[in-house]
C-alpha cells in the first residue's frame, strides 16, 4: 500500500509528461509534431515573437520537486543545486493539453510563457536553449518534469518553440546551458549579447561572397566573420551590446543588400 502511495505520488509530482507515450500526431494543418491530442488551440495570440525571455534570478529550489522519482519503471535523480550544466539533444513541445495544469512545482502551465520541462535539472532554474540548426536562442524558467519520451532531452512551451521554429517540425536539436546570476558569469552576460545572422550556405565560397558585399557597406569589419555550423557557413555579424543596435544593422542589411536577416543571442 505504501509503495502504491509512492508511485502515486511520483506520478503527479512528475508532472504533465509523465504519463505520455511516445506516439505523436501530425495535425492536418502542419501545426507540428505533437502528443496525442496535445497540440496549439485554434486561435493563437499575436504578436508571439514580443513575448519576452524569462529572465533569470535567484529562487529557492522546490522541496519536492527535486526529490528522485520514478516513471515507466525508470529512476530519475534530480540535481538538488544549481551548478554549470549543458547538454546537446533534441528538444519538442507541449502545449494545449496541458495549458492550465500544474507544473511539477505546483505551478500553472502558460503555453504562451517561456518555460518548459526537463527530467532531472534543479526546479526552478533558467536555461538558454539554442537551436543548432537556426543559431535562435530563447532564455526559459524551467518549472516541470519531463519529457519522458526517448530522444529527447526538454520539452518546451508553445512560445518558446515558436521563437526557435520548431513549431511545425516538431522538435529539433538543440543546446541546453543553465544560467544563474549566482554563478559563470559569462552565461549570465550572454543575454545581452547579439548577433545579425545575414545568410547561411553551403558552399563557404558564396559565405565569402555576401561577407565582400557587407564589408563594402562600411560596416566595422572586425565585427563581420564566417562561422560555420555543422554542414552550413553563416555569415554572422556582431557581438552587439543591445538588441536595437543589432535590429538596426539587420534591418539596414535587409534594406541595402536585400536580404533575410535575423537577430538572436548567443554568448
Amino acid at each position: 500500500m505504501i509503495k502504491l502511495i509512492y508511485i502515486i505520488f511520483i506520478f503527479l509530482l512528475a508532472g504533465c509528461q509523465s504519463i505520455l507515450p511516445e506516439k505523436t500526431n501530425k495535425s492536418e494543418d502542419n501545426s507540428g509534431g505533437y502528443y496525442l491530442d496535445d497540440g496549439p488551440h485554434k486561435n493563437i495570440p499575436k504578436d508571439l515573437n514580443k513575448i519576452p525571455n524569462a529572465v533569470p534570478k535567484n529562487e529557492i529550489l522546490s522541496r519536492t520537486a527535486n526529490r528522485p522519482y520514478l516513471v515507466f519503471k525508470k529512476k530519475y535523480t534530480p540535481m538538488t543545486k544549481l551548478e554549470p550544466y549543458s547538454e546537446t539533444g533534441y528538444a519538442s513541445w507541449y502545449g494545449k493539453r496541458y495549458h492550465g495544469n500544474k507544473t511539477s512545482i505546483g505551478e500553472v502551465y502558460d503555453m504562451y510563457q517561456m518555460t518548459g520541462a526537463h527530467k532531472t535539472l534543479p526546479l526552478p532554474c533558467f536555461v538558454k536553449v539554442t537551436n543548432l540548426i537556426n543559431e535562435k536562442s530563447v532564455i526559459i524558467r524551467v518549472n516541470d518534469r519531463g519529457p519522458f519520451v526517448k530522444n529527447r532531452i526538454i520539452d518546451l512551451s508553445y512560445a518558446a518553440a515558436h521563437r526557435l521554429e520548431i513549431i511545425k517540425k516538431g522538435s529539433e536539436l538543440v543546446r541546453v546551458e543553465v544560467i544563474s546570476p549566482h554563478f559563470n558569469s559569462v552565461h549570465y552576460k550572454s543575454l545581452h549579447t547579439f548577433y545579425v545572422q545575414a545568410g547561411a550556405f553551403s558552399n563557404q565560397h558564396n559565405a565569402a561572397k555576401l561577407l565582400d558585399r557587407i564589408s563594402k557597406k562600411k560596416i566595422e569589419k572586425k565585427l563581420n566573420k564566417i562561422i560555420k555550423n555543422g554542414p552550413l557557413y553563416s555569415v554572422r555579424l556582431g557581438p552587439y551590446s543591445s538588441r536595437d543596435k543589432a535590429n538596426e544593422i539587420s534591418k539596414f542589411l535587409s534594406e541595402e543588400l536585400s536580404l533575410n536577416t535575423f537577430v538572436f543571442m548567443d554568448k
